[in-house]
């Protein structure tokens, strides 16, 4: 894999349907949580004029406004007008990349191209950090501020990971006796499947009481990290690699975290300017489903039991901005018998969490939690429930810190406790 060379362009005509209007920026939570026009969609369309017209460098600052950018896109199911900011921000995204430290780069690259994509290392990684918890070394710098203060990001990152499980593989092929009823593929994902397995399981589960034959097949990460961190050629070349391997199969393609869905949603964006591969991957495109988009198309065998909990729905940003997927998960809820859905004010809001974005911008994404939390608490919910592995690592760090006794989950585990299928 190469590091890409093509020049950066971001289009005119895009950034044209811009008319500055504002009603965007009641949908930023970056420009919620600091009151600066330069944190906020029109500001950075703005920002994006200059450096297109000539009339502004890429210099740290500016660069630094885009970066803060969760791409959450919830300005654009905002905007009257019909702005495609994701398109916008995919094209400043290698400018991004470009003004980054070169050892931060490098070190970004290798973890795109060599720890995300390999299964064997990613396993590896997930147990040294099951034995950095089971011995209690996390805890550490919490207790001694001096260990803290020299492990710098890396004491804060780890405030993130919930208990790593026990990882335990898939089964390449799920059924239960009877008719079939159409087969599937499940993508497992790269962070989901090492933090969240059990929610995988659990798909697997789901989608064999609908009577379906489910398949999990030999895969590789979907490139949204590296894609949103301008890393183009290896985001491409990981969809290169995932259409290949799913050529071999039939059916739908079937994805529990909602940011990988997304991406693969995308492949035929991603690889438009490809004569070889953009006809493939539109087809690839048009397989995949989220979890609740295919457990509420078909009935699940067996009859559900009650769980008698108040239930608030979070909608991750990749379900329901970027795929527009919003109302599978909440019929889903309502096959559950006994919970009792309760409003989220701003469901639609970032939690902050953005794939890696409570990485680089730590500070800006706990103050987007905050706002997140106190609308959470307010709901007196007893489960909050979400579709992705990061707004679960996010809204879990939120739950420990506030010291909620609330529960955070996977629409999924909910659902698979209900019809008991373990």
């Amino acid at each position: 894999m190469t590091q890409q060379k093509e020049p950066i362009k971001i289009s005119p005509e895009l950034l044209s349907a811009c008319i500055h209007c504002g009603l965007c920026l009641s949908s930023c939570p970056t420009y919620l949580a600091s009151g600066r026009e330069m944190e906020s969609p029109r500001g950075r369309i703005y920002l994006m004029n200059m450096l297109e017209n000539g009339e502004a460098e890429a210099e740290p600052r500016l660069v630094e406004h885009l970066d803060s950018c969760l791409g959450c896109l919830g300005c654009q199911t905002a905007c009257p007008s019909g702005v495609q900011y994701g398109k916008l921000l995919d094209q400043a995204r290698p400018l991004i990349a470009a003004q980054r430290p070169a050892h931060v780069r490098r070190l970004m690259r290798f973890a795109f191209q060599h720890i995300l994509p390999d299964y064997r290392r990613l396993h590896f990684l997930s147990k040294v950090l099951r034995l950095w918890q089971k011995t209690g070394l996390d805890r550490l710098p919490e207790k001694l501020p001096w260990l803290a203060a020299g492990l710098g990001k890396l004491a804060e990152w780890q405030e993130f990971l919930p208990p790593v499980p026990v990882f335990k593989p898939l089964p390449k092929q799920s059924w239960i006796p009877g008719d079939k009823q159409g087969e599937v593929q499940v993508f497992s994902g790269c962070v989901m499947d090492v933090f969240y397995n059990d929610v995988n399981h659990a798909c697997v589960r789901l989608l064999a009481a609908q009577r379906r034959m489910v398949n999990v097949p030999e895969q590789t990460c979907c490139g949204a990290l590296a894609f949103h961190a301008g890393e183009t050629d290896i985001a491409r070349d990981l969809a290169r690699e995932n259409i290949e391997y799913f050529e071999k199969t039939a059916g739908d393609i079937v994805v529990t975290a909602a940011g990988c869905g997304a991406m693969l949603k995308e492949y035929g964006e991603l690889l438009h300017d490809d004569p070889q591969w953009h006809a493939r991957a539109h087809q690839f495109a048009a397989r995949v489903r989220d979890v609740t988009e295919a457990l509420a198309e078909k009935p699940i065998v067996g009859e559900p039991h009650a769980i008698d909990k108040k239930v608030a729905y979070h909608a991750a940003c990749h379900l329901s901005h970027a795929q527009g997927v919003r109302q599978p998960p909440l019929d889903l809820l309502k096959q559950i018998p006994g919970v009792k859905p309760v409003p989220l004010e701003e469901a639609e809001h970032c939690c902050g969490s953005a794939g890696i974005y409570n990485l680089m911008h730590t500070d800006m994404s706990m103050e987007i939690l905050e706002r997140k939390m106190d609308n959470i608490e307010r709901t007196g919910a007893d489960i909050i429930v979400t579709t992705n592995p990061g707004c679960l690592l996010q809204l879990q760090k939120g739950l420990r810190d506030r010291k909620c006794d609330m529960k955070a989950c996977h629409l999924i585990e909910l659902l698979d406790e209900a019809y008991r299928l373990d």
